[in-house]
């Protein structure tokens, strides 16, 4: 999608330049530069503060896409990437609107979308996400007075019911026995996995974090790692206690081919599909019935168990600090995170 006419644009100068990211406006009818940066996430954010009054005087046929792509702009540098590849995900699923000037979409067009997406088998979740990105739309107009304040069509739209979900069930000790006999044979061709899934039981991370761990924030004689991004803010940037019961198993991703911990055959990282496919197939093989997120829900159940420090588990797990003292005059240093690991 490109800016609106007379927004101006970012280009990339030729050469080599420790400012390549060029800002450039029409002024006075002729294109003229108007500011240099080193990367072109802070060229287009200067572009968008420039233009802060810009929509106030743009025409009122402003698309709906044009309009999700300047709120993007200015939403994204302040959420998690997951989060914006989320909306992005939501807003590619209203094709039908994103040509049609905003002002000239009605609830019935808006409420057809949803009606699509769950005709075809799509649930609450993403359904919710949709109307998320369409009130970001309005809200964005509205502020910039491309809308009026009363025209926020999305509060009028239904999603499905959620429906009953499915409840988290911890691993229990025959299971992992199951589990960790795969992992052991390294003649088995699940082995890889059935070691993946024990590490994410005696550490607690997300799917999603921990096949994006990097090999370079693994440190094995310390016994941590990093997890460096996260869908909570909380979560992002933490360091990881690794149980000394797992530490074979990460000596042996970290001599598979790759930059991430964890790889297909070729070193690529994987997608949480992919990941899940493989976890599914351990699954099946051990006679189990969970969801990659339940290593998770089994790491916090065994700490709690086990009677650690409920600060120590938050830590661990990611889980946002609510309580002021525990928050900002509470320090666990790595060691007694690792303590707390150790008693699984």
């Amino acid at each position: 999608m490109k800016l609106p006419n007379g927004y101006g644009s970012v280009t990339r100068l030729s050469g080599s330049r420790r400012r390549p990211w060029a800002v450039r406006k029409t002024i006075n009818g002729k294109q003229k530069y108007i500011a240099y940066f080193a990367n072109y996430e802070d060229a287009l954010a200067y572009l968008v503060d420039y233009n802060k009054n810009f929509v106030i005087y743009t025409p009122t046929k402003m698309t709906f896409a044009e309009i999700y792509k300047l709120d993007m702009q200015e939403r994204r540098p302040r959420i998690a990437s997951i989060t914006a590849k989320n909306y992005d995900i939501a807003f590619n699923k209203c094709t039908s609107l994103l040509t049609r000037p905003l002002r000239d979409i009605t609830v019935a067009d808006l409420q057809a979308v949803i009606k699509q997406i769950s005709t075809s088998g799509v649930g609450y979740a993403t359904q919710k996400r949709v109307r998320q990105v369409m009130h970001n739309v309005y809200k964005y107009a509205v502020k910039y007075q491309i809308l009026p304040q009363t025209a926020d069509l999305s509060r009028f739209v239904d999603v499905d019911k959620p429906r009953k979900k499915y409840k988290k069930q911890p691993f229990i000790t025959r299971q992992l026995n199951r589990v960790r006999a795969i992992a052991d044979d390294d003649a088995h061709p699940l082995a890889p996995w059935a070691k993946c899934i024990l590490m994410m039981c005696y550490s607690g991370p997300r799917p999603s974090e921990f096949i994006n761990v990097l090999k370079s924030d693994v440190k094995l004689r310390s016994r941590v790692y990093k997890i460096r991004h996260s869908k909570t803010k909380a979560g992002q940037n933490r360091l990881v206690p690794i149980s000394k019961k797992m530490l074979e198993y990460y000596h042996w991703w970290m001599s598979q081919p790759g930059k991430t911990l964890i790889a297909d055959n070729a070193g690529n990282p994987l997608t949480y599909h992919r990941f899940r496919h493989f976890f599914n197939k351990v699954m099946d093989a051990t006679h189990c019935h969970h969801t990659p997120h339940e290593c998770r829900h089994t790491c916090a159940t065994w700490l709690d168990d086990k009677a650690a420090n409920k600060l120590t588990i938050k830590r661990i797990l990611g889980h946002a600090i609510q309580d002021i003292t525990d928050g900002i005059y509470t320090h666990k240093s790595i060691r007694q995170l690792k303590k707390a690991i150790d008693l699984l």
